[in-house]
């Protein structure tokens, strides 16, 4: 049986995320508390396999390639707007973290 895992990520960094493989992202929103999370559905059977997203503000350099985009979202009332991307891997220039 599947379910719905929420993640809370980092905004504008390259993070590596440990999701069950095959999981499917569905949403990515802050909160009221301008913490921004992501939703993935997930078999929790399966063995976790690290995500490589890449956050990036309006107006900032991001790769040539980001990877798929996943979605946007504001925090501060709407003055900071992040876009987030699922890459291949993560950016060589960037760091992956663990989210």
């Amino acid at each position: 049986m599947k379910t719905i895992w929420k993640f809370e990520l980092v905004p504008n960094r390259v993070q590596a995320i440990p999701i069950p493989f095959g999981g499917q992202i569905l949403s990515v929103q802050a909160k009221a508390e301008n913490t921004p999370l992501l939703w993935v559905l997930v078999d929790p059977e399966m063995p976790l396999r690290d995500r490589h997203i890449g956050i990036y503000t309006t107006n900032t350099a991001v790769p040539d390639d980001p990877g798929r985009y996943v979605g946007t979202f504001l925090i501060y009332d709407g003055t900071l707007e992040f876009h987030l991307f699922e890459m291949e891997s993560p950016d060589p220039e960037c760091d992956a973290e663990a989210g």
